[in-house]
C-alpha cells in the first residue's frame, strides 16, 4: 500500500496554505517517527494509512462504553426525514417528527424484521414501518398502531429501543447505555457557539480504527506529545476529578480541557479556540470522531478553519500509532506515567458488562 511518496530527509520545508507542512505520499515502511509526520490529508482517505496489523481477534478488552456521543450534525436531517446510521455496533434510524423533535431508534421491526429506515415514512412523532405499517413512537420505541388489526391490544414486546436524545451545540447526540439506563450526565451547552462575538462553527469528522478509551488516554499520556508530536518539552498538566467529570489544565491555565464522560469533552485555549470533541464508536473496534470549532472573531474570518486545521493535523499524527497498537494490560508504566493508571481507573466507571462477557474485569 502506497502511503507517501518521499523519505522525511526529501520533504520540502515549505507549508501549505493552510499553515502546515507540505507531505506528499510515501511506502508505509519509509513512514519515519519522532515526531510522526503530519499528513492532514490521512484522516479523510482512508487509502493514505499504514495499515499493517494482521493478527486477528479483539484488540480491546472492553465493550462499547456508555455515554453521549455525537450521531449527526443537527442541519443533517430535516423535519420528516429519517436517516440509517451504525453506531454502538447496531443499526439504527435517526428520524425527525413532523415538529422538528429528533428521535433515535433500532432499524429492525419488532414484527417481523423489516428495515425501518429503508422506506420508513414519518408520522407526527413516529416512525411507520415499510412493510407492514406498524408505527413505532420515537420517545419510547413502543408500538402505537397496527393499522389492519381492530384489536387494541399491543404486545409490549412490539417495541424498537430508542435512545435519548438531545440536540445541542449544531449537533444531535445520542445517550447510549447497556443496560437501558437513563442519562448520568447532561450534554454541557457551549456558549461560545452561539455568541456574535464568535465565529460561525466549523466541523472537521473522520474515523479511526481505535476505540473511546485509548483516544481518551492519549490526553494523559503526555510523554508521547515529545515523541510523536514533536513538542519541545513534556507538557506538564494538572487533573481534577469528580464522578464522570474529569477537568485538566496546563498551560497556566490558558489550557483547559472538561471531559464528560468518554467521547465527550470541551476544550478552550484562551484567546484562541473553543472546540467540542466527540469520539462516537461504531462498534468495539472503530470510532467516528467529529471536532466543532469556532474562534473570537478578532482573530479575523479565517481563524476557526486556522485552528481546526492546527488541531487535526496534529491528530494525524497519532493515526498511525493508534490504528496498529495493541491495548496492553497491565502496561509496563514508569513513574511519570501515573496519570495513564489514575485514567484507566476513572474509565472504568463508563462500562456495562453483558451477561457472560468473558472480558468483565
Amino acid at each position: 500500500m502506497t502511503i507517501y511518496g518521499e523519505t522525511r530527509a526529501d520533504r520540502p520545508s515549505g507549508s501549505g496554505m493552510d499553515g502546515t507542512p507540505t507531505i506528499s505520499a510515501a511506502p508505509a515502511e519509509e513512514l519515519v517517527g519522532l515526531p510522526m509526520p503530519q499528513r492532514l490529508e490521512s484522516l479523510y482517505d482512508l487509502s493514505l494509512r499504514a495499515r499493517v496489523r494482521r493478527e486477528r481477534g479483539p484488540r480491546f478488552p472492553f465493550p462499547v462504553p456508555n455515554g453521549w456521543f455525537i450521531v449527526a450534525r443537527a442541519d443533517e436531517i430535516q423535519p420528516g426525514g429519517t436517516k440509517p446510521l451504525f453506531y454502538f455496533g447496531k443499526d439504527l434510524v435517526l428520524f425527525r417528527g413532523a415538529d422538528g423533535t429528533p428521535y433515535l431508534v433500532d432499524a429492525y421491526c419488532p414484527h417481523l424484521g423489516a428495515h425501518l429506515g429503508v422506506g420508513g415514512k414519518v408520522v407526527d412523532g413516529s416512525l411507520q414501518c415499510p412493510f407492514h405499517g406498524w408505527r413505532f413512537d420515537g420517545a419510547s420505541g413502543a408500538c402505537v398502531e397496527v393499522p389492519y388489526d381492530d384489536n387494541p391490544h399491543i404486545p409490549r414486546t412490539a417495541t424498537a429501543r430508542s435512545y435519548p436524545v438531545v440536540e445541542r451545540n449544531h449537533m444531535i447526540w445520542a445517550w447510549h447505555h447497556l443496560e437501558c439506563k437513563e442519562p448520568t450526565v447532561e450534554v454541557p451547552d457551549v456558549p461560545e457557539f452561539h455568541d456574535a462575538d464568535w465565529l460561525p462553527i466549523v466541523a472537521k469528522d473522520f474515523e479511526i480504527a481505535t476505540c473511546c478509551q485509548e483516544m481518551a488516554e492519549n490526553n494523559v499520556d503526555t510523554v508521547h506529545f515529545l515523541y510523536v508530536h514533536g513538542t519541545p518539552s513534556i507538557p506538564e498538566e494538572e487533573f481534577v476529578i469528580d464522578g464522570p467529570y474529569k477537568r485538566t489544565s496546563g498551560m497556566n491555565g490558558a489550557f483547559v480541557r472538561e471531559g464528560y464522560g468518554l467521547g465527550l469533552a470541551v476544550l478552550r485555549l484562551k484567546g484562541y479556540t473553543t472546540f467540542v470533541s466527540s469520539t462516537t464508536p461504531i462498534d468495539e473496534e472503530n470510532v467516528h470522531v467529529r471536532w466543532i470549532f469556532t474562534a473570537p472573531r478578532s482573530l479575523g474570518e479565517d481563524a476557526a478553519e486556522e485552528a481546526a486545521v492546527r488541531f487535526t493535523a496534529g491528530i494525524s499524527q497519532d493515526l498511525p500509532i493508534w490504528e496498529n497498537k495493541i491495548f496492553k494490560d497491565p502496561p509496563v508504566l514508569r513513574p511519570p506515567e501515573k496519570a495513564v493508571t489514575e485514567q484507566r481507573r476513572w474509565c472504568q466507571q463508563f462500562y456495562s458488562w453483558p451477561e457472560g462477557d468473558t472480558r468483565r474485569p
